[in-house]
């Protein structure tokens, strides 16, 4: 099997949210997967396989679990399809856990196609936030889509503050996704925990952004923004929402490539 290293969402090395790319004639048993993806062990490992010109069966695994929706390991997969001259067009489908997604390549970067995530506003208490994670400036907390989402009024503490994975895992939530309104250029900021998924803290998160987005236009009374998941890798997604769906645009770059013997 061929593989590729990518990092996604970042036109830097070293940066964004790396993923393993494998294209593949069939997929392996979701145990092997699962085995291959905790060799590889990077935040999600891409499993692809051809389906019809254009068309194509996607899985992501992090290195414990299968995902339902991957926004960098997508990315990473188009990227290399585009980059290797698989697909000559300038669209690409795929089949997923998650049901069709589309992604479109242009000179600026790669635009992902992707389901809106409305935010369901179930209460999560904003005090257990502050004792159990000593979160000092929350303002709203609540549950959507398995999911703690918070927001911070002070882009400075989310930057820079540091969470205790055994403390997350306390919240019985499968993830939390901390947020800000931004500084000149991002119209807001972000950090990700999912230490129940095998990811203490995921560098860029196109998934969360699905979330983040209705978050944000609902608050902010817009449909665009620049987005800056403030991970110590970084990286950056334009977004646009058009009804129930949600445009993620991004960059990425290869980083290594080779074959798995195993």
């Amino acid at each position: 099997m061929k593989i590729w290293l990518v990092d996604a969402f970042t036109d830097t090395p070293f940066k964004g949210n790396p993923a393993g790319v494998l294209l593949i004639k069939d997929f392996p048993k979701d145990e092997e997967c699962q085995k291959i993806a905790a060799e590889i062990n990077l935040p999600i490992t891409v499993f692809m396989i051809p389906l019809a010109p254009n068309h194509y069966h996607i899985r992501w695994f992090s290195p414990t679990v299968e995902m339902e929706l991957c926004g960098h390991g997508t990315l990473a997969a188009a990227h290399i399809l585009f980059q290797e001259g698989y697909d000559p067009g300038e669209e690409i489908n795929f089949d997923s856990l998650s049901g069709p997604l589309s992604v479109r390549g242009e000179e600026s970067g790669i635009i992902l196609n992707f389901p809106l995530y409305k935010v369901e506003g179930l209460p999560f208490s904003i005090q257990t936030l502050k004792d159990l994670l000593d979160l000092k400036s929350v303002t709203h907390a609540c549950v959507s889509h398995d999911a703690v989402l918070a927001e911070l009024s002070n882009e400075d503490e989310l930057r820079t503050l540091t969470l205790d994975p055994k403390k997350v895992m306390k919240l019985d939530q499968n993830g939390v996704i901390l947020t800000a309104q931004g500084k000149p250029p991002y119209d807001f900021v972000s950090r990700v925990f999912g230490p129940r998924k095998g990811i203490n803290e995921d560098p860029v998160t196109g998934s969360a952004h699905c979330l983040l987005a209705d978050y944000w236009q609902k608050k902010m009374i817009k449909d665009e923004f620049l987005a800056y998941q403030a991970s110590p890798r970084g990286g950056e997604i334009g977004i646009k929402v058009v009804g129930d769906r949600v445009y993620l645009k991004g960059q990425a770059l290869t980083i290594m490539e080779g074959t798995w013997k195993a």
